[in-house]
């Protein structure tokens, strides 16, 4: 499992089981000893992941007023990101073909989608069109979204935070 999770963190997004062996130290057939196919390893390798960066996820400080809450949930958001950028790219990738991969994909953007919502539930309570601003944000501060503007649009991370934090504000005017 870690075997994978290493290739998919280096960028590999399908990985034969030859080569998940090989970065493992152990022969081809001992990887099919432990994974009925490369499903099965993939499902395990994700639950290995969520184990390790669980705690990434959950350490949003949603106390204080709106600007504080902001800064929060851009801080966490980037942390987060440059945590599980390699993973998180092949993940996305790999929910293609792998059913057990997308589900947990689903499952994180789900929980984050959730975090952002509570994060700003009094501002967004307010608008009229409550539920496409909710939408809106869940983009702006997604994880896709920061992989493009880190990555595509090249900005730093202190561009990157005085970005996100001005799209949320946008996102929330009356």
């Amino acid at each position: 499992m870690s075997a994978l999770l290493d290739l998919y963190s280096d960028g590999e997004p399908n990985p034969s089981a030859a080569r998940v062996a090989e970065v493992a130290g152990v022969s081809e057939r001992s990887v099919f000893r432990y994974f009925d196919d490369m499903e099965d390893l993939a499902s395990a390798a994700v639950e290995l992941q969520w184990d390790r960066v669980k705690p990434l996820y959950l350490d949003l400080d949603s106390t204080g007023d709106f600007e504080t809450r902001l800064q929060s949930i851009v801080n966490h958001r980037i942390r987060l990101h440059e945590s599980i950028a390699g993973v998180f790219k092949v993940a996305t990738m790999t929910a293609i073909r792998r059913p057990s991969v997308a589900l947990a994909v689903e499952q994180r953007r789900q929980y984050l989608r959730s975090q952002t919502t509570q994060q700003f539930a009094s501002e967004t309570d307010r608008c009229g069109d409550a539920p496409v601003r909710r939408v809106i944000i869940d983009h702006i501060l997604s994880l896709e979204n920061i992989d493009y503007l880190r990555s595509s649009a090249g900005l730093s991370q202190v561009k990157l935070r005085e970005v996100l934090a001005t799209a949320v504000k946008l996102a929330l005017r009356p």
